[in-house]
């Protein structure tokens, strides 16, 4: 993705996605389009060249992310939930445009599956790290782990925490409040992992991986059954 813009590449030459399922993807992928939807609308993807600060552009943002929510909903997701989950979409991408410094190279994609909604946003911008120590309060701070951490927490940003900003992961935890989920979060050479029932920031892990170029976000969630504190 980082040297080709995420149109063709190592990425499309894994296993990671199924050649024969998930083949019309895959090919959309390779290809030069920015929006693309599959023809039940349960599965798409946008690239972020649709600047969100130009109101043109928010025909295609707008269907994209209506798809979003309408298959957030086919997955058996009630509408509020599915709209959290569709604004935490939308503030992602905004945050590709403000501070990866190369939104040129984000996507944002989801799929509904009978009980089952996923989504990610990633790119192959400047990462979490060194996008909070241009804050004073993090010029200190050295460990892609604890960035992360501190990233997803309200009113955590480059501008500090009295500006207003750093509210972007605010909706995907309303979102999930009443859902099982599994997160993953990757920059630099960490990853930052969330799961269970009604997932929060306070039960994640970091674990130490291979050095990775940007930011990644991927969540799988699922309703739980009613009167269910447990995964099933």
């Amino acid at each position: 993705m980082e040297s080709n813009n995420g149109r063709t590449g190592p990425l499309l030459q894994t296993p990671w996605l199924d050649s024969v399922t998930q083949l019309d993807f895959r090919n959309a992928l390779a290809s030069n389009q920015n929006l693309w939807l599959d023809d039940a609308r349960l599965r798409g993807f946008m690239r972020t060249t649709f600047d969100p600060r130009v109101e043109a552009d928010d025909v295609q943002r707008n269907r994209f992310l209506f798809a979003a929510r309408t298959a957030a909903e086919t997955s058996g997701l009630v509408k509020p939930v599915a709209q959290s989950l569709t604004a935490a979409l939308r503030e992602m991408e905004s945050n590709i445009h403000e501070h990866s410094g190369a939104s040129s190279t984000g996507i944002l994609a989801f799929q509904a599956r009978p009980s089952a909604f996923e989504f990610v946003a990633a790119d192959c911008g400047l990462g979490i790290l060194a996008t909070l120590r241009e804050d004073e309060e993090f010029a200190d701070l050295t460990d892609h782990g604890l960035a992360m951490h501190a990233a997803l927490q309200e009113n955590v940003s480059r501008y500090g925490r009295m500006s207003g900003h750093g509210n972007g992961f605010r909706d995907l935890f309303l979102g999930l409040a009443h859902l099982n989920a599994d997160l993953r979060f990757r920059s630099g050479d960490h990853a930052l992992l969330i799961s269970g029932p009604q997932p929060e920031l306070k039960t994640a892990r970091l674990a130490q991986k291979a050095p990775f170029k940007g930011f990644l976000a991927a969540v799988r969630c699922q309703a739980m059954m009613p009167g269910s504190d447990t995964r099933h």
